[in-house]
């Protein structure tokens, strides 16, 4: 399954970095040289190196990368879905007019310690 790459924060890694820490490896340059010329850190390459390597050890860069934004997906709920007691606290400040506009729910969930 091909997922669509779409733009996520610098510290993830592109499927450019991909193909970089691929054309590394088959160069046999070393974790480090290969982070160095991403502007990643070496622990960033190994672990990219050790999560996305196929089973034979083998580092296919574009099996790696869909495989990366497979594991970035998460069919979460809203916290306020699963949870009635936050649920029943934001309803009662919301009927006494307070407002998340204003930030003044920011603080709710924190309170109840939810997970």
């Amino acid at each position: 399954m091909i997922i669509p790459d779409t733009s996520v924060a610098p510290r993830f890694l592109t499927q450019d970095d991909r193909i970089a820490i691929g054309d590394g490896l088959r160069a046999e340059k070393t974790p480090a040289a290969i982070a160095a010329a991403i502007g990643k850190s070496t622990s960033t390459v190994y672990r990219e190196i050790g999560r996305g390597g196929k089973g034979d050890g083998s580092y296919d860069p574009w099996w790696a990368h869909n495989q990366a934004l497979l594991r970035r997906q998460r069919p979460k709920t809203e916290k306020i879905r699963e949870h009635a007691p936050l649920r029943s606290v934001v309803r009662d400040k919301l009927d006494k007019g307070w407002s998340p506009q204003r930030g003044d729910l920011a603080a709710v969930g924190t309170r109840l310690a939810i997970g």
